[in-house]
Parts: C-alpha cells; structure tokens; sequence
C-alpha cells in the first residue's frame, strides 16, 4: 500500500516537474498561460454563467495540454534528429498545427461566450465604475509582457 502511495506521489511530482519546465522554457506555454489569466480576469468582471465558466476551462486545458504534448514532440524530435530530417521537420509541424487548431477554437469559443452573450461588454462596464480595479489591471500588462518574453529561458 505505502509502495502505490509513493509512486502515485512520484508520478504527481513528475507531471509537475514537467510543467514547470515548460513554463520555464516554452515562451508558447507563457502566451497561453497569460491568455488564460485575462480571460478568466475578465470573465469573473463580466459575470460568466458557470456553465461557460467550465467550457472556458475545458479550453484553457486542452490549448494548453496541447502545447506540453508539442513540447514533448519537439524535444524528442531534436534529440533524434543529428541535422536537417524532412520527417522531423513534418512532425513538429503537424504538432504545432495541433496546438493552433486548440487555440483557435479556443478563440472562437471565447468569442462566442465574451462578445456574444455580452460579457466584454459588462466586464469593461464593471471595471469603467471601478477605475481603481481597471488601472490595476492595466499595471498588469506589463507584468504579462515581462512573464511572456523573459522569464525563464527565451525560446
């Protein structure tokens, strides 16, 4: 029993391992982390239902699960890989092409949920009322650059 034990914690502090090291390492990872922080900024501003609530996590875990598994692709390719290979070439690529099919219905799904249903709209209404909380915000933004572009490793 405390042998399973130990190895479920293993493999938890394994997946971890592997996630700092994609923040760490991935500039894609941070871009998509960011992304995530404001819609669900803006998505708590603007009042989003529950059920949109769980949809928007749905993306954020699948654009993101996407990139890890692109990551892992990639690195595993460039480890195989001693110079140019065609078929290398094409796996990363189709890899990538995964993580921006994710992204993009990501995109359109907030798309939908913000602009349709009227939740930008009350978002930046909430925050016009509360000017302190908006400029909070804005003093964020360059927070979210410096984390995308400089933190960790540039890719």
């Amino acid at each position: 029993m405390k042998k399973n034990i130990r190895k479920l914690s293993e493999s938890f502090l394994h997946a971890f391992r592997g996630l700092r090291l994609c923040i760490h390492d991935e500039r894609n990872f941070r871009v998509h982390m960011t992304a995530a922080f404001y819609v669900i900024l803006f998505g708590v501003f603007g009042g989003v239902s529950m059920t949109e609530a769980a949809i928007l996590c749905i993306c954020f875990g699948l654009t993101m699960g996407a990139e890890l598994l692109n990551t892992a692709i990639e690195r595993l390719c460039d480890k195989q890989a001693s110079g140019y290979d065609g078929m290398v070439r094409n796996a990363k690529d189709i890899a990538a092409a995964g993580v921006f099919v994710c992204a993009a219905a990501c995109v359109a799904v907030g798309a939908c949920i913000f602009i349709g249903n009227g939740v930008l709209a009350a978002a930046i209404k909430f925050l016009w009322y509360r000017l302190w909380l908006g400029m909070a915000v804005v003093v964020t933004v360059p927070i979210a650059v410096w984390f995308v572009f400089h933190f960790g490793r540039i890719q």
